[in-house]
């Protein structure tokens, strides 16, 4: 593991030792990963890059299916638990994307866009994401949409500083040179028409302002983190020209 960047020393540290999930959160997780893996149509033997892989879901499905994974992840806690895991792992803060020597069939990014600390990081990494991908090869997003979670974008993390929706990542996507992109929506694991009216509810609860009011009261915070969610998602995928 190398850590190229010593702001990543304390990166995270209130997601890594702070916010623990649940087991219903843990399951949620996993639920939603092995959605994303589908939705790519990863081929078996694909090599994977994960950005910001978090507590790793994804990274354990890629792993027990064999595929050849690796990640940059900012924290370092983070980092050591998925190399004990056997992932291939380099300890820094993106942009910009570190010296990596090889292509991949996929890049994925679950809920790392938005943090992105402006327009020209989003760009940057995602042209950088281009460089690294063979030929045909696939770029996944996972990002909240902001047109569902307004203030709440900005109040769950102190690190949300780049607006994703889905209009604004194809555009994104479009501008970082990738073609053949294709979209949905997600509120968790749910797509569709259930995807939409569970939402729709979670748009309008007021878990948020319980938490803001009573802060040392941990339901409302596991309630408003549920709320979270459930808050509508949006899915991405562009590929690199052939």
């Amino acid at each position: 593991m190398v850590n190229q960047n010593n702001v990543a020393d304390t990166f995270f540290n209130h997601f890594s030792r702070e916010d623990k999930p649940t087991k219903l959160g843990m399951w949620l997780g996993k639920v939603l990963s092995r959605k994303i893996f589908r939705y790519a149509e990863v081929a078996s033997g694909s090599s994977i890059l994960e950005i910001g892989p978090g507590r790793g879901a994804f990274a354990d499905i890629c792993l027990e299916k064999g595929m050849e994974y690796s990640a940059i992840e900012p924290n370092p806690q983070m980092a050591a638990s998925l190399e004990q895991r056997g992932a291939n792992v380099i300890c820094a803060i993106v942009p910009p994307l570190p010296r990596l020597n090889k292509e991949f069939d996929l890049v994925v990014m679950i809920n790392v866009m938005e943090h992105m600390s402006s327009m020209q990081d989003a760009l940057q990494i995602t042209r950088q994401i281009r460089e690294v991908l063979k030929p045909k090869a696939k770029f996944v997003i996972h990002a909240p949409d902001y047109l569902n979670w307004r203030l709440n974008f900005f109040n769950c993390d102190f690190s949300h500083n780049y607006v994703t929706t889905r209009r604004r990542l194809n555009q994104l996507l479009v501008n970082g040179g990738f073609n053949n992109i294709k979209s949905c929506y997600l509120s968790g694991p749910l797509t569709g028409f259930v995807c939409f009216l569970v939402t729709a509810v979670a748009s309008r609860l007021p878990f948020a302002l319980f938490n803001a009011i009573f802060a040392d009261n941990k339901v409302f915070y596991k309630l408003y983190k549920l709320q979270l969610t459930f808050s509508r998602k949006v899915l991405i995928l562009g590929e690199k020209p052939g």
